[in-house]
């Protein structure tokens, strides 16, 4: 059966939350509200639309359905314009080794898709076999969808996928879709993600202990 490796995007393969947090913080600042970055954190790999009606409910907020658009299509262009995320250390090692070892690849983020492409080096997406946005499917994380559909793409069976996450939210999508998951502490601490079936610090520590998680 062929295995394939779906990996989550942000605070994944690149070091973007924090502009992530930045932008949210901006946008919601200009209703009078100051999101805290745990805000943000605990509801990592949420789709943007529908974080921000998280967000705006727990803030009380009254806002017309145009104004949720136009919010969310701000916090869009400030992520654009500041962020400067690049490729976590390892990544590039770790994709390779996996292409070595002729395993299906695909992302799996809940990023428009043109931010991902403006984001990602060229030649590092087309070592992916497919891509998944959240634009791509009717419910996000935590629901499988996303992954299910990834493991379509790939034309491999869920039980013989290994979601890489680093957010309860994107753990409890992948174990939602009878996939074994590994997740990085690179934005949460460990206890928080103790329903993976694997926790590394980083990257390169999966990439240490690839064989295990592959076996």
């Amino acid at each position: 059966m062929k295995q394939a490796v779906l990996f989550d995007l942000d605070g994944v393969l690149i070091d973007s939350m924090p502009y992530h947090v930045r932008a949210w913080q901006e946008v919601f600042r200009d209703y009078g509200v100051e999101i805290q970055p745990e805000e943000i954190y605990a509801r990592e790999g949420t789709r943007t639309a529908d974080l921000a009606r998280i967000l705006i409910q727990k803030h009380g907020l009254s806002l017309s359905e145009e104004d949720i658009q136009q919010l969310i299509h701000r916090k869009s262009q400030v992520y654009n314009t500041i962020s400067r995320a690049e490729l976590m250390p390892g990544a590039v090692d770790l994709v390779e080794e996996l292409r070595r070892r002729r395993l299906r690849l695909a992302i799996v983020t809940s990023t428009f898709r043109d931010n991902l492409m403006r984001i990602l080096p060229p030649d590092f997406v087309r070592q992916f076999d497919a891509i998944v946005c959240g634009g791509d499917v009717t419910l996000g994380k935590p629901h499988p969808q996303p992954y299910l559909l990834a493991a379509e793409k790939v034309e491999t069976e869920p039980q013989a996928c290994v979601g890489v996450e680093n957010a309860p939210v994107g753990i409890q999508a992948v174990k939602a879709a009878g996939m074994r998951c590994v997740a990085l502490a690179t934005t949460q601490q460990p206890e928080k993600l103790k329903e993976a079936d694997f926790i590394f610090d980083n990257i390169s520590h999966l990439l240490e202990h690839l064989n295990e998680v592959l076996a």
